[in-house]
């Protein structure tokens, strides 16, 4: 395995560097006394492991290993500190180890062979594939197709959060994870929650995918292929996409249910009722190019396709009630209006609007 030592410390730089170069499975390649120089170093070289002093001038050690995250550097890394302190925020970092100076070598040949257990930090070519509608799954692709499977359902939640919102303060998490636990309790939650994800990604090589500082803990975009952002993007863009056709077929290909359905998040609620009306709002443009053009069969199944997420949508009945009467189809229109009619006094006890009753006389 190639290895540097970052120290600012040249005695500790000396000693650790005499050590590893006695370990068989260790190739020193370089000693830097600045972050500056190891980066520089990091960006036109291979390297496998980087030994990282934490207390540092100009960039401390975690500064540092949030840079490797952020440019997604395979390199793993070993803190060698003479604190204890920085331990668990160490781990956060997908840290491989974390030592206590002075070290023996009878600890670094232990760190050693954990390095050998976790293997490359980064298989090429892995990426995750999220998706967030009709539930939540999370899938590496690659060489082939792994399932990530989460510790707990909890675990699961912090990582669809982060997905949802892409960067939060560590005060937006407890808000909606662990509201009205004590602080300290839900700082330690988050740590270790944030560890599990970490160690649940680890074997693909994709501990980047979560970054955090001491302010925020945010999603490395970069490594994920999200339908809800695809989904989001393309209703962002939809009055300049070329073809409404095409861009109708693929919202409806990514939207296969309600965002996470099934989880019952209570913070994903506003955002899911928002996605659905932005749909919605796409659909009924889409109904109304195909009805501009006579395309009343497209048009009414567009409206289908709406009222199959949201039967209570009284525009969208509406129109379909439209298409039917332009199509001299009355029956229909007239079991559409009932329809609309029951479900409405069922759920909310009122009758459809007046401008819904007025197409049939009613």
């Amino acid at each position: 395995m190639k290895a540097i030592v970052v120290d600012d410390e040249e005695l500790a730089r000396s000693r650790l560097s005499s050590l590893l170069d006695k370990l068989d499975d260790i190739e020193l390649c370089g000693c830097f006394g600045t972050a500056g120089e190891a980066l520089r170093y990091l960006e036109a070289n291979d390297t496998d492991v980087v030994y990282l002093d934490i207390s540092m001038p100009e960039m401390d050690g975690m500064a540092f290993a949030n840079v490797l995250l952020e440019k997604g550097n395979p390199a793993r890394v070993v803190f060698v500190t003479g604190y204890d302190a920085y331990a668990v925020q160490a781990f956060e970092l997908a840290a491989a180890d974390y030592l206590l100076k002075p070290v023996s070598r009878e600890r670094l040949e232990k760190t050693v062979q954990r390095l050998r257990r976790l293997g490359p930090s980064r298989p090429f070519g892995q990426k995750m594939k999220v998706a967030c509608f009709g539930g939540f799954s999370a899938v590496v692709v690659g060489d082939g197709s792994s399932v990530v499977n989460w510790r707990s359902p909890k675990t699961e939640e912090l990582f669809a959060f982060l997905i949802l919102n892409k960067k939060v303060s560590r005060d937006d998490v407890v808000n909606a994870l662990w509201d009205g636990l004590a602080p300290e309790k839900a700082l330690k939650n988050i740590n270790s929650t944030i560890y599990y994800i970490r160690k649940a990604l680890s074997p693909y090589g994709l501990e980047q995918c979560v970054v955090t500082t001491r302010k925020e803990i945010r999603i490395n975009p970069e490594l994920i292929a999200c339908d809800m952002y695809e989904f989001e993007t393309l209703l962002d863009g939809r009055a300049d996409h070329g073809n409404q056709i095409s861009m109708l077929e693929r919202l409806a290909e990514l939207y296969r249910g309600e965002l996470f359905c099934g989880k019952a998040y209570e913070w994903s609620f506003s955002k899911a009722h928002s996605l659905e009306s932005r749909y919605i709002g796409a659909l009924l443009e889409g109904m109304e190019c195909y009805t501009a053009e006579r395309g009343y069969e497209k048009a009414e199944q567009i409206c289908k396709r709406a009222l199959e997420i949201d039967p209570l949508n009284e525009e969208v009945c509406g129109r379909l009630i439209e298409i039917y009467l332009k199509t001299e189809r009355e029956n229909q229109a007239l079991r559409a209006y009932n329809q609309l009619e029951k479900l409405l006094m069922e759920e909310l006890g009122e009758k459809p609007q007046y401008k819904i009753r007025r197409l049939l006389g009613k």
